[in-house]
């Protein structure tokens, strides 16, 4: 890959890639902590912890040396995320 593509590849990383990992991660929030008082998902810590769910992604990204590692790390986070909330839909 060019340097260019390098650059570029980085970029939609640590621009839009971590954006929507940090989405996906904040949607599946609920499902790891516990539910609270009268069975109530605990949505602050999801909106708390959204500039970490994208500053880390965000660093990662920036600072990774191999950028199909990094790929597959966000890969593999936001195809976990999907499932997680998947499965919260699907519970009846």
């Amino acid at each position: 890959m060019t340097w260019n593509g390098r650059l570029i590849a980085r970029w939609v990383l640590a621009g839009p890639a971590a954006f929507v990992l940090a989405i996906l991660l904040m949607a599946a929030t609920p499902f790891w902590f516990p539910k609270g008082a009268s069975n109530i998902d605990h949505l602050v810590f999801a909106i708390f912890l959204f500039p970490a769910y994208w500053a880390i992604p965000f660093t990662f990204a920036v600072m990774a040396e191999k950028l199909w590692r990094a790929s597959a790390i966000f890969l593999a986070t936001g195809l976990i995320s999907v499932l997680m909330i998947a499965q919260m839909f699907n519970q009846t």
